[in-house]
């Protein structure tokens, strides 16, 4: 009878092995298969946050790139009136700048 029940045992640590080395092999896949998810899931928001992000710079430049051109033809406007209204010192001025440039060039 103790042969018996060893016999009894010995199937049931083999069928208990089978099942556990089963259970392994599956969890092996199922992790495999979670880690090919999360990695395609993980490159998919990078793009996603990549575009997202090189769109808002794309944006930022053109209004930066508006308000630079506003205000360069503003100065131009200002500028364009300072001279108009006061032409002789404006004159004075451009020449003083011509002379003092000359100066630092020629050296």
């Amino acid at each position: 009878m103790q042969s018996t029940i060893k016999i009894a045992s010995e199937v049931d640590k083999n069928s208990d092995f089978e099942v556990i080395t089963n259970d392994i092999a599956s969890l092996k896949r199922d992790f495999a298969a979670l880690a090919e998810h999360m990695k395609a899931g993980v490159v998919n928001r990078a793009t996603e946050v990549g575009q997202d992000a090189s769109a808002r710079v794309r944006e930022e430049a053109r209004r930066l790139y508006g308000n630079l051109a506003e205000q360069g033809q503003h100065s131009v406007n200002a500028l364009g009136r300072q001279v108009e209204q006061q032409p002789v010192i404006s004159l004075l001025i451009a020449f003083a700048l011509g002379l003092i440039g000359s100066r630092i060039l020629s050296r």
